[in-house]
């Protein structure tokens, strides 16, 4: 889930791009967003895949983000082309994501190249507080999975928005 939506409990078009950013990192990797069976600090498939992809935009190497199940069964333009669209759809500022729009056009550009980077080199978006993230989702998931009352969703907004602003 995008680090505002964590945070804020609001939805917005740049959060949706980051979850469209985790459905290509799945496509990509065949991983779940969530694994649980994962090491400790990989259980999450954008934060174990963060640094893989700056590695593979910055090196072109992308050997250790794709499934091993497609066995190199795929066009490497177009996997290239994925993996910078998922690079930039999962940036921790949501102002620096592209808009939907931009990622469609990137993966639907042929072999020509387009520009996702909005002015910002990937892994470079922001200064990012993985704990602070760990605990907001913590929050998150507490309030959603642990009553049912949108009160519930009220309050968490409210102590998030009092956490952001101190």
């Amino acid at each position: 889930m995008a680090p505002e939506y964590a945070a804020s409990g609001k939805l917005t078009d740049r959060s949706d791009v980051f979850s469209f950013g985790v459905v290509l990192l799945e496509l990509v990797t065949g991983r779940k967003p969530v694994d649980q069976t994962q090491p400790l600090g990989e259980e999450s498939l954008v934060e174990w895949a963060r640094p893989l992809l700056i590695h593979a935009v910055e090196t072109g190497d992308f050997g250790a983000l794709v499934d091993p199940r497609l066995g190199h069964r795929f066009v490497e333009s177009e996997m290239v082309r994925m993996i910078e669209a998922a690079a930039a759809c999962i940036r921790h500022s949501a102002p620096k994501r592209p808009r939907m729009v931009q990622v469609l056009r990137a993966l639907d550009s042929g072999d020509e190249p387009l520009d996702l980077s909005n002015g910002v080199k990937y892994g470079q978006s922001t200064v990012y507080d993985s704990g602070q993230y760990n605990e907001d989702i913590m929050r998150f998931r507490g309030v959603n999975f642990g009553s049912s009352g949108n009160s519930d969703m009220y309050s968490f907004s409210r102590e998030m928005s009092g956490l952001q602003h101190s």
